[in-house]
């Protein structure tokens, strides 16, 4: 138990380094602009400030930067493969260009995004199970390309077009909420969609695009077509852009409309997709299948109001499938809780708790009990984390969120029975 402490407090350390070094800069940044007291500092909505008012005239000309660091560390206490502790970050930047300002291009927004991620992972290092514990760990800790895009608006904003290099994931089955918690299973889409198909989210993009039908401001129907491309997220194809590689199409549709039950808001949505790829069947990796499908609905639904738009009780729910011929990881389910503004001196923090499970494919569970001859039973039919937390706005452009994750059958997708798991999280996002 000294040795996990004494590994936690030198992970605690490296991210208490890196969050005063970047706070330490942008004083020093903020302060050459003018003299900042401390408290303006903590009230402004970006920690860099707003460039003694450069940032005002760029977005009055139509172009607005962005950038930002988020970093989770995450501490297996018990249970799991072992006991210990790991640091993941993620810094990204980039911009929008409104051409309709700049180029007279009316409607027009270029959208251009990087990414920079470092770190290891908590889940594979230490507890054993899929669903990893800090969500922006993956595809490869490199820098990315993660977008270059163009969004046009036609006919009053009733028809959206979008094209270009970005994740498919930044416009299907997002899950309002889902990255207030630390847990890749809710944030912010069906983790079965990217494992089991050509499926890509943040920060893996991939060419494509989306036509996006407006029916009203609380309904929409969309449709894409996008590259299906395995060496995109591979370590060190973090710039590669070209198509080599690919291996098929992936085509979503979704449809969605926003509610106001009783005055409270909500949005519900339901998608699905086909990808033309051909994929491995779950039971014999030689006996190829033509083609894969899955697909998905998504809930949010306030439930009830604590005063003003933004603060209540709001309910969040998922369910998702994958093909069961070719996915090991075939579907998910999600539900959970979120009190946001909990209190009116902190209207801007949330205290949640949620559930999620990842549903292993039986079939490649009883296949792999035939193979082993008794030595494997009773593996496990799913992975499930309960996540706890709490989000505390320190700033407009810092959040503090510690929270508690408890792992159940982690092992099940690598066919092994480990004990259920504690983990402890202590998540920071900063925007500059």
């Amino acid at each position: 138990m000294f040795m996990i402490a004494q590994d936690l407090s030198y992970k605690f350390t490296k991210l208490r380094a890196v969050l005063l070094g970047g706070l330490g800069l942008a004083a020093i940044s903020a302060g050459a602009a003018q003299a900042y007291t401390w408290q303006d500092w903590m009230n402004q909505k970006t920690m860099t400030g707003n460039w003694n008012g450069g940032r005002t005239r760029l977005a009055a000309d139509g172009i607005d930067f962005t950038a930002g660091y988020v970093g989770e560390l995450a501490s297996s206490a018990s249970g799991g493969k072992r006991q210990g502790s790991d640091l993941a970050s993620q810094f990204y930047y980039g911009f929008k260009a409104d051409l309709g300002k700049l180029a007279g291009l009316n409607g027009t927004t270029l959208t251009v995004g990087f990414n920079s991620r470092v770190g290891r992972n908590t889940s594979a290092d230490y507890t054993g199970n899929k669903l990893a514990v800090q969500e922006v760990y993956g595809a490869g800790e490199t820098t990315r390309v993660v977008e270059i895009s163009l969004t046009q608006k036609l006919f009053h904003d009733q028809v959206e077009l979008k094209g270009g290099f970005y994740p498919m994931g930044n416009d299907f089955a997002g899950i309002a909420y889902g990255c207030d918690f630390q847990n890749v299973g809710f944030c912010a889409h069906p983790q079965n969609l990217p494992n089991s198909s050509g499926w890509s989210d943040n920060p893996t993009g991939k060419w494509g695009g989306r036509v996006k039908l407006n029916f009203t401001p609380d309904a929409y129907l969309e449709a894409g077509v996008y590259d299906v491309n395995p060496t995109y997220g591979n370590p060190g194809n973090g710039l590669k852009m070209s198509t080599s590689g690919s291996t098929g199409a992936l085509i979503p549709v979704e449809a969605a409309y926003k509610t106001h039950f009783g005055g409270l808001p909500g949005e519900y949505k339901v998608g699905a997709y086909y990808d033309t790829s051909n994929a491995a069947s779950v039971t014999n990796a030689s006996d190829l299948q033509n083609g894969r499908y899955g697909f998905y609905a998504i809930g949010d639904q306030m439930l009830m109001s604590f005063g003003g738009p933004k603060r209540g009780l709001i309910a969040i729910a998922m369910v998702s499938y994958s093909d069961p011929s070719t996915a090991l990881f075939q579907g998910s389910v999600l539900g959970g809780l979120e009190a946001r503004g909990p209190f009116a001196a902190r209207p801007n923090d949330y205290i949640n708790v949620g559930y999620v499970r990842a549903i292993i494919n039986h079939r490649a569970i009883d296949a792999k009990e035939a193979a082993s001859h008794g030595t494997l039973t009773d593996l496990s039919t799913g992975e499930g984390v309960i996540e706890a937390g709490y989000g505390f706005q320190a700033a407009p452009w810092w959040i503090i969120h510690p929270n508690v994750q408890y792992v159940m059958d982690p092992g099940t997708f690598s066919y092994k029975h480990y004990a259920n798991a504690w983990v402890f999280g202590l998540e920071t996002k900063l925007t500059f």
